[in-house]
């Protein structure tokens, strides 16, 4: 077996629970930004506690646990926030289109790392890779719509989210290839249990300000799906989805890891039109077809030939 190929088959499996969160508009469409956010993060938290040593945590040199916090904030806290109010303000399609440049900007990123040079074998799959994005979104209908006085500060916003998660793929990829005390699972729950602490503090802070409901406030039903969702965010999206990322970040080439990203999108949207009962258009078929061959080709250039 190519010893390319576990990495590859962890990042589908990275792309595929990750992709829940787009589900989650549509299961919880009464719930507040602020709602579906700290559920997410209390239940990533709660489970991490559960799965590691908190003493063990707390002895970890204080660098480390302050690089947790800031990449539990840029990798989950505060880029999802920043992506799901920057989509309520800009809209639906400019969000995907735009954050959709994640694998693109990480496989950018860390390439840049090795020199300018390293980004020759992948310049034209990255091109083609944008083509698909741009064909996948042309069917978006509300990048005709006249813009929301909100739209400019929603893309500050979706760029501002892309900035932070290129950031941590990059940042986190490092760390995990340099550092020897913790494993890729032990890194998921230390992040997930300085989350939990983040949440604790911006909870009454988000309910003070109005951005969440009472509990007693919001009917059973809906509190029901909320705790139910939050679990699944919390649980398969983030804490299983940070595991497979960081198993699969220790094995992939930053240029691979980075491209890989489109099979989020890709899950996302079989999750979204099974969802909705709908199907998809000929291009969204068709960019994302386009999308995916130019991994495939990045994989062929790095290696010499696919797994």
């Amino acid at each position: 077996m190519s010893p390319v190929l576990p990495g590859i088959l962890l990042m589908i499996a990275t792309c595929a629970v990750w992709a829940l969160a787009f589900v989650a508009p549509i299961a919880l469409p009464h719930a507040t930004v602020a709602e579906v956010t700290l559920g997410r993060t209390l239940a990533y938290g709660l489970i991490s506690l559960g799965l590691f040593d908190l003493r063990r945590a707390l002895r970890l040199p204080r660098a480390v646990l302050a690089k947790a916090l800031v990449f539990a904030l840029a990798g989950n806290v505060a880029y999802y926030a920043l992506l799901v109010l920057g989509m309520r303000w800009a809209g639906a399609s400019l969000g995907v289109l735009l954050i959709g440049l994640a694998p693109v900007t990480v496989t950018v990123a860390g390439r840049l790392q090795a020199g300018i040079g390293a980004l020759r074998p992948v310049a034209f799959p990255l091109a083609l890779f944008c083509a698909g994005l741009v064909v996948a979104n042309a069917a978006g209908n509300d990048l005709s719509l006249p813009p929301s006085p909100l739209a400019p500060a929603g893309v500050l916003g979706i760029l501002a989210a892309l900035a932070m998660w290129t950031w941590y793929a990059v940042a986190n990829a490092r760390f995990l290839g340099e550092t020897r005390l913790v494993s890729e699972q032990e890194w998921s729950s230390v992040v997930g249990l300085v989350s939990l602490a983040a949440a604790v503090v911006a909870l009454p802070v988000a309910w003070a300000a109005g951005l969440t409901r009472a509990p007693s406030t919001i009917p059973t039903g809906e509190l029901a799906r909320l705790g139910l969702w939050s679990v699944l965010l919390g649980g398969g999206s983030t804490w299983l989805g940070t595991v497979l990322f960081n198993m699969a970040s220790k094995r992939l080439d930053l240029a691979i890891l980075g491209q890989m990203i489109v099979f989020e999108a890709v899950f996302g949207m079989v999750y979204v039109f099974i969802a909705a009962g709908e199907a998809p258009t000929w291009q969204q078929v068709a960019g994302t077809s386009i999308a995916v061959f130019a991994v495939w080709l990045s994989i062929r250039r790095l290696y010499g030939s696919p797994p």
